[in-house]
């Protein structure tokens, strides 16, 4: 073996790390994961449930991350770093001072080791919320519930430990259950709450049922199950209880026999929101009655003092009045500032649970059904923007207020009689305007949603692509882009402005008007002495109160429309076909191999274009390693992505190991099938972020050896940062060679089973690329390998080539026998690639 072998060896990564490879061990992968040393693991059990006879049993969630021996050690020596830093530290207090250069590599190196922990913690909390999930899956297994495994352990992976319990209880929720933690007393368990998860010395046990006085209790120790019989009161040791999470189904199962009209309707995501919080506001609706009736005070101190202080010159009943009248603005003020915070919370919340929701569905829609420009989906984004603005204090406190308009006028009436007609007439002419004006209104802000897309789309475009318009000098044509869709933009904001404006103004003026004749019909009432001055006072005053809510109602109206068009694009996103529909069975594969069937197979990147890729058969065997060749456009980048299953065809089928790949569950593909495409880039965040993206389970160790593997470690030795090294969005700053050895890296520390490359080295150095190549060649190992290229040095790593042209595989054949019988085969399909996302 040679040096460079010898250094490299032959690596194959797993979940944790890089283990050493043997090419049988991928054979027996799925093997190792369904046969179980029953006795080796019972007996970790055995030994748990013994020590708990000696040893206070942990209970509760806090004391449940038990370390294992290894743990222990690294973390004594840790430790031991730590006391020899601080020994270090004091001797220079008492030694020179330390020069600048010092300083700054020991801050360096204090930056690098709390990476390395936080790294490590992160990894300990994923370690630890597996556990949950084995569990968590058991329980949604023998409740029937569908879930798809490889989804929710990918989620726990990227958990956080700062919420232990609300993040326990969102994974339960990923598996169909709904969860709550208990603390009850051993004699107070009882069948209802089965199925409930308890602890005992860091591991986890499912109670499935209650016998006596005694649980029976499933545990998951290395993929197997074990069930054991345990007495509840030995596991309390001294405390009067113990702490449980009981489990039951959070929606029922869909059945099919079921007639349409019993079926479950689909809920209004965002009515749901309202309907969710119901108790809340009901709590805002009596708080508003309270502290509207709390408001009629100042009106009926008014008529008090001017019809019986006044006239009897009674100051004491005056002071009287006032400290009544005090306490209820007192009270009135602190019911509004309630309400406000009350509003202001639920708003947040409901912003919170929103913007993750369609984040989310961003995320997972599948990548042949995205909008054609990002502006596009970014605008629709934008419009959570409309529904924040509806879930705000001010707009939720107006809509409280509305009901209220009719007790104002009750009271006006009891207290001025014919009085009472004034204001019921304003209303009309204050109300009907802004339904009337929500006719071009909804018009203009069609014509807005359409426009700020577009502005998005440039905007975007101009960012991303601004080196290409400096050297085409192409900033006059994206100026004068800009310029037209602005005016257009500014256009249409400027009439939505002037209605808007025009609708309260007229609105303020009814106001005053509605004022005005409320004493003009008061005097009339003094005169006819069917009124006093102070009934004409508080009528007006009440008359203020009872029309401002109705004087917003044009603004109200607007900020509707707009939440309706939002929504209607924000629905749109929820019409778009999705990775992984939560409605559908998917077919769960433990190990995918790479055995590719396509079969008549028809793709269409739209419905007014021709095919890109018609193929009538093609069969890859597991372990095959393959090129595929073509030209330019020829269709080989699409080929990959049926492959990869972020595309699927129009016509035809891709059967993925005998299965149809569109019901297999996306979780598993993802996991074991790895790609890395000429439109693949890196994140902003450091060096091991974007890394750790790919396994966040790695070590610092893991990440240099696949470093290593991808001639990426070559970036270490040129600055000081180490992993640390912050990356600009999609590494700018780096040369597209450093960016291909670090992409090539990250999919190296996913190890998947099935490897989809699209020309990994054609922003390589010569000397780099038979590097990357030859330590490639010996970590691929049995894995399936299928690599698009116009590179000649690619093929020594496969056995079969596939030439693409025009959307058509023309040739397919071992590479001896293709470059043999045709030596301007190769020639003929690796023209230079212009990196077309069609190539």
């Amino acid at each position: 073996m040679t040096s460079f072998d010898h250094f490299t060896g032959k690596f194959a990564f797993s979940p944790r790390g890089i283990n050493a490879f043997s090419p049988a061990d991928e054979e027996n992968d799925e093997q190792k994961n369904t046969i179980a040393n029953g006795r080796s693991a019972q007996s970790k059990i055995n030994d748990k449930l013994e020590n708990g006879r000696r040893e206070p049993y942990g209970t509760s969630l806090e004391n449940s991350g038990e370390m294992s021996a290894e743990s222990a050690g690294k973390q004594q020596k840790l430790n031991g770093a730590r006391e020899a830093l601080g020994a270090k530290g004091e001797g220079r207090k008492t030694g020179p001072k330390p020069s600048h250069a010092e300083r700054d590599t020991s801050q360096k190196q204090r930056k690098t080791a709390n990476s390395a922990r936080e790294n490590n913690e992160n990894r300990n909390n994923a370690l630890f919320m597996g556990k949950w999930v084995d569990v968590l899956l058991l329980a949604a297994r023998q409740l029937n519930i569908p879930v798809s495994n490889e989804l929710v352990r990918n989620a726990a992976k990227w958990s956080s430990g700062a919420q232990k319990h609300e993040t326990i209880v969102d994974i339960a929720l990923s598996c169909g259950l709904a969860a709550t933690f208990v603390e009850v007393a051993p004699t107070a368990i009882s069948s209802v709450m089965m199925p409930a998860i308890l602890q005992i010395d860091g591991e986890l046990g499912l109670i499935t049922a209650k016998e006596g006085a005694s649980g029976i209790v499933d545990f998951v120790v290395d993929n197997n199950v074990f069930r054991k019989r345990i007495a509840f009161d030995t596991l309390t040791r001294g405390k009067q209880k113990i702490e449980l999470l009981v489990l039951e189904r959070h929606l029922s199962v869909h059945d099919d026999r079921l007639d349409e009209y019993l079926q479950k309707k689909p809920k209004s995501w965002f009515k749901g929101l309202f309907v969710a919080n119901w108790p809340i506001f009901l709590q805002l609706g009596l708080g508003s009655l309270i502290g509207n009736l709390l408001a009629i005070g100042t009106s009926l101190f008014a008529m008090q003092v001017w019809d019986r202080v006044v006239p009897g010159r009674s100051t004491n009943t005056l002071w009287v009045l006032a400290s009544g009248v005090a306490l209820a603005l007192l009270l009135e003020f602190i019911l509004k500032t309630t309400r406000v915070a009350v509003t202001d919370h639920f708003g947040k919340q409901a912003d919170l649970k929103l913007s993750a929701m369609f984040y989310a569905r961003v995320l997972n829609i599948r990548n042949d059904a995205r909008p054609r420009s990002p502006g596009t989906l970014i605008s629709q984004l934008r419009d959570l923007d409309q529904m924040r603005e509806l879930l705000t204090s001010t707009t939720l406190g107006v809509l409280i207020d509305l009901p209220f308009v009719v007790s104002f006028l009750f009271i006006i009436w009891l207290i001025g009689g014919y009085v009472v007609l004034v204001p019921i007439a304003a209303i009309p002419f204050i109300v009907l305007p802004g339904i009337f004006a929500q006719i071009p209104l909804a018009k203009l802000s069609n014509q807005g949603l359409e426009e700020s897309a577009m502005r998005n789309a440039i905007l975007m475009e101009s960012i991303y692509r601004a080196e290409d318009i400096k050297l085409l000098q192409a900033e006059p044509r994206f100026r004068r882009l800009w310029g037209e869709v602005n005016k257009v933009s500014g256009n249409i904001s400027l009439k939505q402005r002037e209605i808007a404006s025009m609708l309260m103004n007229f609105s303020q003026t009814m106001q005053q008007i509605a004022y005005v004749g409320v004493v003009i019909a008061g005097v009339y009432g003094i005169l006819d002495a069917k009124l006093s001055f102070g009934a004409v006072l508080a009528c007006s005053i009440l008359t203020s109160r009872t029309i401002a809510p109705l004087s917003q109602i044009p603004a109200i109206l607007s900020k509707l429309q707009n939440a309706r068009v939002g929504k209607k694009g924000l629905d749109g996103l929820l019409t778009l076909p999705v990775d992984h529909d939560s409605d559908k069975d998917y077919y769960h594969k433990p190990v995918l191999r790479g055995k590719y069937d396509l079969q008549d197979l028809v793709y269409l990147y739209g419905p007014q274009e021709k095919p890109a890729l018609i193929v009538p058969r093609l069969h890859i065997k597991p372990g095959e390693k393959i090129a595929i060749l073509g030209r330019v456009g020829a269709g080989k980048s699409t080929l990959l992505r049926l492959f990869a299953g972020l595309s699927a065809p129009v016509q035809g089928r891709v059967l993925l190991d005998d299965t149809p790949i569109g019901m297999i569950d996306i979780a598993d593909i993802r996991r074991d099938v790895g790609a890395m495409f000429q439109e693949s880039s890196l994140f902003y965040g450091t060096l091991r972020d974007n890394l750790l993206a790919a396994n966040p389970l790695a070590t610092d160790e893991d990440i240099l050896k696949a470093m290593h593997l991808s001639c990426a470690d070559q970036l270490l030795l040129n600055q000081p940062h180490g992993l640390d090294l912050k990356l600009r969005e999609s590494g700018v700053g780096l040369s597209g060679g450093q960016k291909q050895t670090l992409m090539l890296a990250r999919l190296f520390l996913r190890s998947p089973h099935i490897m989809l490359l699209d020309e990994p080295t054609a922003s390589l150095d010569e000397a780099t690329e038979v590097a990357v190549l030859e330590r490639m060649k010996s970590w691929i190992g049995n894995k399936t390998f299928i690599v698009a290229t116009h590179r000649y040095p690619v093929l020594k790593l496969v056995d079969r080539i596939i030439v693409v042209d025009n959307g058509r595989i023309v040739r397919d054949g071992s590479k001896d026998e293709m470059l043999g019988l045709d030596s301007a085969a190769f020639a003929t399909a690796s023209a230079p690639n212009d990196n077309q996302a069609r190539g």
